[in-house]
């Protein structure tokens, strides 16, 4: 499944949704994490905002046959070997995008 550009809809074992917009794909350890941004009504307009900071939800990509499933991360070193993977990769962004100037 490809998704980039998507807001993804997770919902939780209590029946409620979230709406979150896809930020990136990582690798780690052969596994394959979808990071997400959690979409919030009430989220602050100025992007420099230094109060307002985002928490991220990262979701391993389980398949089945041809068949792929967002399920969460319950253990806690490897969602912060993931996170530590999108931090390092976004570091990589920005430091091509300063080389491209």
């Amino acid at each position: 499944m490809d998704y980039e550009n998507d807001i993804i809809e997770l919902t939780g074992e209590d029946g409620d949704t979230i709406k979150c917009e896809y930020l990136d794909t990582v690798l780690v350890d052969d596994e394959e994490y979808v990071v997400l941004l959690p979409l919030d009504e009430h989220e602050c307009a100025d992007a420099d905002c230094s109060e307002c900071e985002a928490e991220v939800i990262i979701m391993k990509i389980d398949r089945n046959g041809d068949e792929e499933y967002l399920v969460p991360v319950e253990d806690e070193d490897e969602l912060d070997r993931a996170f530590e993977a999108f931090q390092q990769q976004i570091d990589e962004e920005y430091d091509e995008e300063d080389d491209l100037d």
